[in-house]
C-alpha cells in the first residue's frame, strides 16, 4: 500500500521510521572507516535513478554500505529502457525532477511494464502535492532527501524478508 514516511520534519530528519540494527546485521571495517554492513538472506539490488550527481553519489554510497547492489542512471528514460531490457531490482529510488520525463511519469511508465519493485520516490523539498502526484502515480513510498540509513535499514529487512 502506497503511504509517505512520517511528518515533513521526520522525513527530512529520517527519524521515525527505526533505526540503525543491533542484530542481524554486522559491522565490517571497510578501508580506513568502520562502516555499518548488514548481512542480508538474499541479494538485494536496487535502481537509483536522479540526474542530480552528488545525490546520486550518496545514495548509492549509502546502499552499497549496506551491501545492496546498486545501479544508476540519469533519466526517466534510461530507467525505463534498462528495465525493459531485462534488468529488474527490488529497490527502485526516483528523483521528482528528472529531465525530460519526471519522476512520477518514470513511475508510472515503470509499473505499467509490470513492475512490482518497491519504488520510492525522492525529493529534496518533498511538498504535500509532490507526494500525491507520486502515490498517484504507483509510488510506494515518499522521502525528503537526504536518504538516512534510519530510514533505509527497515525498508531492506522488509525486503529481505518478501524476497
Amino acid at each position: 500500500m502506497a503511504q509517505a514516511i512520517g511528518s515533513a520534519s521526520q522525513r527530512a530528519s529520517g527519524f521515525g521510521s527505526g533505526g540503525l540494527p543491533r542484530n542481524g546485521g554486522s559491522a565490517k571495517g571497510s578501508g580506513s572507516s568502520n562502516r555499518p554492513r548488514m548481512t542480508w538472506k538474499n541479494n538485494l539490488n536496487a535502481l537509483v535513478v536522479d540526474n542530480e550527481r552528488f545525490s546520486q553519489h550518496v545514495e548509492k554510497g549509502i546502499l552499497r554500505n549496506f551491501g545492496v547492489e546498486t545501479e544508476a542512471v540519469e533519466t526517466g528514460e534510461a530507467a525505463v529502457e534498462l528495465i525493459a531490457s531485462g534488468a529488474t531490482f527490488n529497490l527502485i529510488f526516483i528523483d521528482i525532477s528528472l529531465p525530460a520525463m519526471d519522476g512520477p511519469r518514470t513511475a508510472m511508465q515503470i509499473r505499467a511494464m509490470g513492475v512490482q519493485s518497491k519504488i520510492i520516490g525522492l525529493s529534496s523539498s518533498l511538498t504535500e502535492e509532490d507526494e500525491e502526484e507520486f502515490l498517484r502515480a504507483g509510488v510506494d513510498k515518499c522521502i525528503e532527501k537526504p536518504l538516512t540509513t534510519a530510514w533505509l535499514v527497515p525498508v531492506l529487512r522488509e525486503l529481505d524478508g518478501q524476497i
